[in-house]
């Protein structure tokens, strides 16, 4: 009874109906590309790197990219086939355990573990989100701003796959709304939990920082300023909040391996400074470069929401600042959110000077915040004909986000590897000789029987495996001399060595040093420009590129949609 009365209960709340339709969208991509190998995944972590990201975060010296918290809730939640596949092995040795879980059912299985956990994530964030809005302005002003954030293109993309920046939004917007009940509400506990949070937020993903180190200083400095409650409990909460400081802070370095292998937190901190942002930065540092970093923001604000949704949400922050029956410290809570996508903007964005929808995305999340809030207030400035006016324009921008949603889902379900493996399937015959290229995130699955080799100039060990695939270290231009029957291109990946980098420079943007040090590939730039012009005795035998089968175009999202070259080698003269 107590099940189909809560059962009952949902039916009734909108929150449950957006949550539905946010979690259909996202499913869809619940087995894009598999079963496999691998992930399509560009920089996620499953199904291969969270078991490596683990081992190396504790192994002496050693370090991995990321921080390993996500990385235990998907070890946990895969342990079973990780025991099968161990116990599976021929052997304990490292090379026969590895060479077992790496098989396409143990791939799959992780891979679809965290997907689904990256859904979870995605749709808790809605739910926190939909709270944040609801403590400012109501519960109708949740279920705008929820219903605002599932319609954010980007998240439905990075609330499946695995990339770590949805689970730590999550845990970041979940350290924020605590920090509002604690202004708005005086929740003593909620201290504990907003930095219990923030750490987490920080141990899934280290630039989570960045949405704390000036919002909470300057939030809660705007709280004591006006909160008379704040001023006369000012002694107990400075207290709280400094030991429940210090207890995040150690609990970070002890799960980031800070406290037992602080040589390789050393040294994945000196990587993350150092080449892992400064080699890819698209912008200089300074005032030019920042100024084409937030232009550039506001020319891809729509891969994330309709244009028509940025002024709604500006709305939404004046509304919170002029509500004159609104508490100070209600409205000291309401401008945090605002207050975090701008310190993620100055102390992150501002430092890596990168431009990828994945870095943007916090910003779109909390906008949700002031979306809802506004949409509230249409009824209080608007009414009759005017009234029906905003609510069809909103009706409208409404639909058009939801196509870009709907894109983003079609794009998993038409993804063109999908073709390309049909036309391998149809066209290569077992024993071929194809020769591939590039990183695992941008091929295709291939066909068994084939002879499959990867060149190129990456050392062996550096590569990432996969079964059945030879490794070759080799200049891309002795193919005549390999003589494959084909050759297989990721549009993605080879784009660097075809394009130009002029449009890069000027006007406060730079060409990265990971490019320009592409650009420098004689070789790779010499063979992939003969190949593609038709002046290698290879032909071009299929091409497969995204049509778009349900939504608007759809780029910018890593490995989807990107297209696939396959090539044939000519037929000799005569024959």
């Amino acid at each position: 009874m107590r099940i189909a009365a809560t059962l009952s209960t949902w039916r009734r709340s909108p929150l449950f109906w957006i949550l539905l339709g946010a979690g259909l969208l996202r499913a869809a991509g619940v087995f894009w590309g598999l079963p496999g190998a691998d992930g399509w995944d560009d920089d996620g972590v499953a199904p291969r790197n969270f078991l490596v990201g683990l081992a190396q975060t504790y192994t002496p010296g050693a370090h991995f990219t990321y921080p390993p918290l996500h990385m235990f809730l998907l070890a946990l939640l895969s342990l079973p086939g990780i025991i099968i596949a161990i116990a599976s092995a021929p052997s304990l040795h490292p090379s026969d355990v590895i060479g077992t879980i790496t098989q396409v059912p143990y791939m799959t299985s992780f891979a679809v573990v965290a997907r689904l956990v990256s859904i979870a994530f995605s749709l808790g964030t809605i739910v926190v989100v939909a709270k944040m809005a609801e403590l400012v302005a109501g519960r109708r002003a949740g279920f705008f701003a929820a219903g605002a954030l599932a319609l954010n293109a980007a998240l439905v993309y990075y609330g499946v796959a695995t990339n770590l920046d949805g689970p730590a939004i999550f845990w970041a917007a979940l350290s924020v709304y605590f920090c509002m009940r604690l202004i708005a509400l005086h929740e003593m506990p909620a201290i504990r939990w907003s930095l219990l949070c923030a750490a987490a937020a920080i141990a899934t993903k280290d630039q989570a920082y960045a949405l704390f180190v000036l919002a909470f200083p300057l939030g809660l400095g705007s709280w004591f300023a006006t909160d008379a409650w704040a001023k006369a409990n000012a002694r107990r909460l400075l207290l709280s909040i400094f030991l429940w400081s210090i207890i995040a802070l150690l609990a970070v370095l002890l799960i980031d391996g800070a406290i037992t292998n602080p040589h390789g937190f050393a040294d994945r901190l000196a990587f993350l400074t150092g080449p892992a942002s400064k080699d890819y930065a698209l912008y200089e540092a300074g005032p030019a470069g920042w100024g084409a970093l937030l232009l550039d923001m506001l020319n891809g604000a729509e891969r994330y929401y309709p244009a028509v949704f940025l002024p709604v949400a500006l709305a939404g922050v004046v509304r919170v600042g002029y509500r004159f029956h609104l508490r100070a410290e209600a409205r000291s809570a309401g401008f945090l959110p605002l207050l975090a996508a701008v310190s993620f903007t100055l102390a992150f964005n501002f430092v890596a000077l990168r431009n990828e929808p994945r870095f943007f995305l916090p910003q779109s999340v909390f906008l949700a915040v002031y979306i809802g809030i506004a949409l509230d207030g249409i009824g209080l400035v608007a009414n009759g004909w005017r009234l029906s006016a905003i609510q069809l324009l909103c009706g409208i921008a409404a639909l058009l986000a939801f196509s870009r949603c709907a894109g983003i889902a079609s794009a998993f379900l038409a993804d063109p590897r999908y073709d390309a493996e049909h036309w391998m399937a149809t066209h290569m015959r077992s024993g071929d000789a194809v020769e591939i290229y590039g990183l695992n995130t941008y091929l295709p699955r291939f066909p068994a029987g084939l002879r499959l080799t990867r060149v190129g100039p990456k050392p062996l060990k550096a590569r990432n495996p996969l079964p059945g695939v030879s490794e070759l270290r080799e200049p891309y231009g002795a193919v005549i001399r390999r003589q494959p029957r084909f050759l297989v291109v990721p549009g993605a990946w080879v784009a660097v060595y075809r394009d130009g980098d002029s449009h890069l420079a000027g006007r406060g943007r730079i060409v990265p040093k990971v490019l320009a040090a592409s650009q420098l590939d004689v070789d790779a730039r010499n063979y992939f420009g003969a190949l593609f012009a038709g002046q290698l005795p290879y032909r071009l035998a299929h091409q497969s590129a995204y049509a778009e089968p349900l939504g608007p175009r759809v780029d910018a999202y890593e490995s989807l949609t990107q297209p696939l070259f396959i090539f044939e080698r000519k037929p000799k003269k005569g024959i």
